[in-house]
């Protein structure tokens, strides 16, 4: 157990100075660890040497690739026992499952992560479904045993069996997971752009969740090394309208997205908690004490502080207004011009107002339009201008005759 617990000593020790790009000596890591200078010096030159560690000068060494390691690996690797090489065949799949469990998750944040995907959402589920899937099962697999997970038949136990034996029943990691379990059988209804807001919270907290998960299960965190970035804390739009639902997707659809969007926001009201739902009320605030602010940053690869965290914004409250909505509001606040679709149109274009996804006077997210009370403000001050309301429609005829 002393031999395992100075092993791991040596680990961590190891990753800080591969996370902080830092040299040490052989003195350093034994001060640091407990084993004797002599005992460290063999690990490096015997274990190390070449493939994790690099020599500067002899005496002075650097770390890489360390933190790619899991516990169990570095254990194995530093294991001077022949015996101890040679993988169990229960240990043979615990490790085939991890991997593959992780290379699901990587992939559920790549696809994700790519706009231009237009079944992205769904992807993302069904993918970050499996990863659990596999990181549950080779758990159970390493503290119960093969038999735990696979039946005589040879079939595996399904996903929510895993989920009941590993997790306790009123944990929100486990009710995070239920509810992705839930979308994912219900794809075709339920994983839609329109539904993206809540979604976003739910994925966001699934993520932070496999990669505490992972971590507490190897040692390693599940992003080292990687490029890919995590998902966004953003809400990706204005809360879910079920009355567009059902005009793109008709009445059982609407139906059954609005089910389950009612039960979504109870759970969440009784949940309370990060590990179901992201919040979107984030406070970031620069201070020395910890208590006064709900997010902690950092070191990436040294455990799960790190989130990439992006501005916060509420389009219900920035961006309130619709195309409809802009028109009639602009009409209300000023008699003297009656706005319509078409010059409503003309003022977009000739200004380009839409020329960014995201500004002070607009917003777009799934190519659904949305405009600040700035922008209201901005219409009603130009139409009190002589001829303005007219360029813009000249400039948009013009422009409509030649496509």
């Amino acid at each position: 157990m002393t031999r395992t617990a100075n092993q791991r000593k040596l680990l961590d020790a190891l990753r800080k100075h591969d996370n902080n790009k830092t040299i040490f000596t052989a003195l350093d890591l034994a001060n640091e660890t407990g084993y004797s200078e002599n005992s460290i010096r063999k690990y490096i030159n015997e274990k190390l040497n070449g493939q994790y560690v690099h020599s500067v000068d002899g005496k002075i060494w650097r770390c890489e690739g360390i933190h790619k390691l899991s516990n169990d690996d570095f254990i194995l690797l530093m294991s001077q026992s022949l015996k101890a090489k040679i993988l169990t065949p229960d240990m043979k799949i615990y490790k085939s499952l991890l991997r593959r469990s992780l290379d699901a998750f990587i992939l559920s944040l790549e696809v994700y992560n790519r706009p231009s995907l237009g079944n992205r959402v769904e992807a993302f589920c069904i993918l970050s479904v499996n990863a659990w899937e596999l990181l549950l099962k080779a758990e159970m697999i390493k503290s119960v045993g093969i038999d735990s997970v696979f039946k005589k038949n040879g079939y595996s136990i399904c996903i929510s069996e895993a989920i009941n034996r590993r997790l306790q029943q009123n944990d929100p990691v486990k009710k995070n997971l239920d509810t992705l379990i839930e979308l994912r059988d219900g794809a075709i209804h339920l994983l839609l752009p329109e539904l993206q807001p809540e979604l976003s919270r739910l994925f966001q907290a699934n993520v932070l969740n496999y990669q505490q998960r992972y971590l507490n299960e190897t040692g390693a965190s599940p992003l080292a090394g990687q490029s890919v970035g995590m998902l966004s804390l953003v809400v990706d739009g204005p809360r879910s309208d079920i009355a567009t639902i059902k005009e793109n997707y008709g009445e059982m659809t609407a139906h059954i997205a609005k089910e389950f969007l009612a039960r979504f926001h109870s759970t969440d009201k009784e949940q309370n908690s990060n590990s179901f739902s992201i919040a979107v009320d984030y406070r970031l605030i620069l201070t020395k004490n910890e208590k006064e602010s709900d997010l902690s940053l950092g070191m990436g690869n040294s455990g799960s502080n790190a989130i990439i965290i992006r501005e916060t914004r509420d389009p219900d409250i920035t961006h309130p207004y619709y195309q409809g909505s802009a028109i009639k509001r602009v009409n209300e606040l000023q008699s003297d011009v009656r706005i319509t679709t078409y010059s409503f149109s003309a003022i977009i274009k000739k200004h380009n107002v839409q020329k960014t996804k995201s500004s002070d006077m607009y917003y777009t997210i799934d190519n659904r339009h949305r405009y600040s009370e700035k922008f209201i403000q901005w219409v009603i001050k130009n139409l009190a201008q002589p001829n303005w309301l007219n360029e813009s429609i000249s400039y948009y005829k013009k422009v409509r005759e030649k496509k």
